[in-house]
């Protein structure tokens, strides 16, 4: 009675968060002896049937009908739910993770196919995490990747195995974990795990004062972390207070041998039978696993590789009972079991390939073969015993066959968009490429598809043509409707244009006799346009003419209001000019001249242009006069400083005036200066002298 003398509480959390239902389902069994809790998370769109609670129904039920921690009755169990979830495939494909962990009370095992997680806790520690069997856990595996903490990464919704996968799957069941006191199991599905690290989840437990408050905090945490959507999630932990302890009975035989005095002699005696015992155990099993290997062997000569993974598989379970040993023997067991992991694997992926290949996924199929080459070079014996080239051309014929595919989706779409030469041509290159590697699947299925589309284009031809009859007569006769009416009212037209157009003329003739020039041409103008559009020719002449003789009025009219404008500029620089403002009134004259020349009043001009150089030649005397007025003063500025003395002010000032009076082409006033400035140095050489007679310094 195990379960009564230990203390197991089991606490767990469902719900569905924001989705329409709860595709979670978790469930437990507790017996005398042993118990069993399992956690699956449903994948697919049936809404009849819940594949989760499916999954865990049965491997609960499979359980309790020979319950046991053995690693065959667990792959049973999971192996059944998985058949179950095939069988009820109906109109969806029932998909789901599993993750089963059974216990004695003492110790426990556990098992997952997919991305649900366990984990152990012992003190504030992380005793135990299970691993997924997804993309992003092979890449971890593999270095690919690094471990992101856990926050969870898309590729860890891309299963590799799972409840309800096509072809073989893969189960691993852990070791047996001895528990103690106090240890806490913890099962999530993914929507949980995804958003709560191993570390928080160590963190939340430290304050948790029992399972439910555990389970109760954990959902606090999660659920502050979500936004607008929260995924189903479920949660179930079991708080082990006491765990079923086991008689020893060692120190019962060490006192009753003392007690008794065995003899050395028969304790040797004894050891060595034990040890021949468990030798010959030993050579048994070698002897047995080497001839279900034997038999695995020669199913992978004949590419059975099926039933080569199902004699590795046996041959794997049989090997668990050789013990880890030192010395030859340890070896040994330890060669055999990595050759039979090697040839497991190896079948594993070429079953899958095999599978996939079968199911034309040639792109899973030749991951698969790739990956069991590699593999299967851990042993060289083993490699040379697959048949390299046959595995070579299913990888090749993946490689087409994947083009194949491309070529026909890309044709189909072309189809679609009515391009139908291109999509002519890739059917022809995937159907060269199918026929080169005798794919006669694609070969028939392209040939089809050539077939639809050609009854497609002679559709639409025909419908083209019929619409295109159709369209033709009734362009025909709307435009022979069209063309009666059209002569009818253009009759009708004409003789109103006529008519409207001789209204107009009598108005054009009334403005042009009131001066009104410019009107009566726009009078004109459209008066001669509708007696073109009537055909009237010999009125449309005679409006032209009247139209011309209006232009030469108009013209002349618009010479002289110009002319008039030039006048008034010629007014405005004589203004200027009584004001000496001689700039302005040559810039008012050159107004005029341009305004003149325009109208080709050349009279007029000729006036102008004698203003305009009467103005510069008095601008130009009126400068040379203010200019000299200028330099006059400089000289008398000199004549000043001569009469105080001061020679040299008056030097200076006498040689800027000489400067200037050049400037202007004055010699006569430069000759004075000239002898102002000699007057000056006679007077300054005197006063050096007499200062020399003296000595006084110059």
């Amino acid at each position: 009675m195990r379960r009564l003398n230990s203390q197991f509480t089991t606490k767990y959390i469902s719900e569905a968060g924001t989705r329409a239902e709860n595709k979670d389902y978790f469930g437990f069994v507790e017996m005398d002896n042993v118990a069993c809790w399992v956690i699956a998370e449903g994948y697919d769109k049936d809404t009849t049937i819940s594949s989760a609670k499916l999954a865990v129904d049965t491997v609960i039920s499979e359980f309790t009908k020979k319950p046991s921690l053995s690693k065959r009755t667990i792959k049973r169990c999971i192996k059944e739910a998985n058949r179950q979830l095939k069988l009820q495939s109906s109109k969806f494909h029932l998909k789901a993770s599993i993750l089963v962990v059974v216990s004695n009370y003492t110790k426990l095992r556990y098992a997952v196919c997919g991305n649900c997680r366990f984990h152990i806790f012992r003190g504030s520690n992380i005793l135990e995490k299970s691993h997924d069997t997804s993309l992003y856990q092979e890449m971890i595996q593999e270095q690919e990747i690094v471990d992101d903490g856990e926050k969870g990464i898309e590729e860890s919704r891309n299963l590799l195995q799972y409840l309800g996968k096509q072809g073989h799957l893969k189960i691993k069941v852990s070791k047996k974990k001895k528990l103690q006191n106090e240890d806490i199991l913890l099962m999530t599905t993914w929507g949980l795990w995804e958003k709560i690290t191993t570390v928080e989840m160590l963190d939340t437990l430290e304050d948790a004062k029992d399972a439910e408050s555990y389970i109760d905090d954990l959902q606090d945490l999660f659920l502050s972390k979500q936004t607008n959507t929260v995924n189903n999630h479920t949660i179930a932990t079991v708080f082990i207070a006491k765990v079923f302890q086991e008689k020893n009975y060692t120190q019962k035989i060490i006192k009753i041998a003392i007690m008794i005095l065995i003899p050395v002699l028969i304790i040797t005696a004894i050891t060595a039978f034990v040890n021949w015992k468990a030798e010959k155990k030993r050579k048994e099993i070698i002897a047995t696993v080497e001839k279900i290997e034997k038999r695995g062997d020669s199913y992978i000569a004949e590419e059975d590789f099926d039933r080569a993974l199902r004699e590795y598989e046996n041959a794997v379970e049989q090997s668990e009972e050789l013990k880890k040993k030192t010395g030859k023997k340890g070896k040994q067991n330890t060669a055999i079991k990595e050759r039979l992991e090697v040839k497991q694997k190896t079948a594993e992926y070429l079953t899958d390939g095999e599978e996939a290949y079968s199911s034309q996924d040639y792109e899973n199929a030749q991951k698969s073969y790739n990956k069991a080459l590699k593999e299967a070079k851990n042993d060289i014996d083993f490699y040379d015993l697959l048949d390299k080239d046959s595995i070579k051309q299913k990888q090749d014929f993946c490689q087409d066959a994947k083009y194949i595919s491309s070529l026909i989706d890309l044709a189909d779409a072309q189809v679609e968009l009515a391009d139908y030469i291109a999509a002519a041509q890739n059917y022809s290159e995937a159907k060269q490429i199918a026929a080169e590697n005798g794919d006669n699947t694609a070969i028939n299925d392209i040939n089809l598809k050539i077939k639809e589309m050609q009854s497609k284009i002679n559709e639409e031809l025909q419908q083209q043509i019929e619409q295109q009859q159709a369209e033709e007569e009734k362009v025909k006769q709307e435009q022979q409707q069209q063309a009666e009416e059209e002569k009818a009212k253009q009759e009708e037209q004409k003789k109103q244009l006529e008519t409207d157009g001789g209204a107009i003329e009598l108005e054009a003739d009334a403005l042009l006799a009131e001066g009104n020039t410019e009107t009566a041409k726009q009078y004109y103008q459209q008066s001669l346009q509708m007696y073109k559009e009537a055909g009237s020719i010999e009125k449309a002449s005679a409006v032209q003419k009247k139209m011309i003789d209006a232009d030469t009025v108009a013209k002349q009219q618009q010479n002289d209001v110009k002319a008039a404008e030039g006048d008034a500029y010629v007014l405005n620089g004589d203004n200027f000019l009584l004001e000496n403002k001689f700039v302005e009134a040559i810039e008012e004259y050159k107004k005029a001249k341009e305004i003149y020349s325009q109208v080709k009043y050349t009279d007029k001009v000729a006036e102008t242009i004698e203003k305009i150089t009467a103005v510069q030649t008095q601008q130009k005397e009126n400068d040379i006069a203010e200019q000299k007025m200028n330099i006059g003063v400089i000289e008398a500025r000199g004549d000043e400083a001569l009469k105080l003395q001061q020679y040299d002010k008056a030097k200076e000032f006498y040689l800027q005036s000489q400067a200037l009076y050049q400037g202007i082409n004055d010699m006569d006033k430069v000759a004075v200066v000239q002898e102002k400035i000699k007057v000056v140095q006679e007077l300054q050489e005197e006063i050096r002298k007499a200062r020399e007679e003296q000595g006084i310094p110059q």
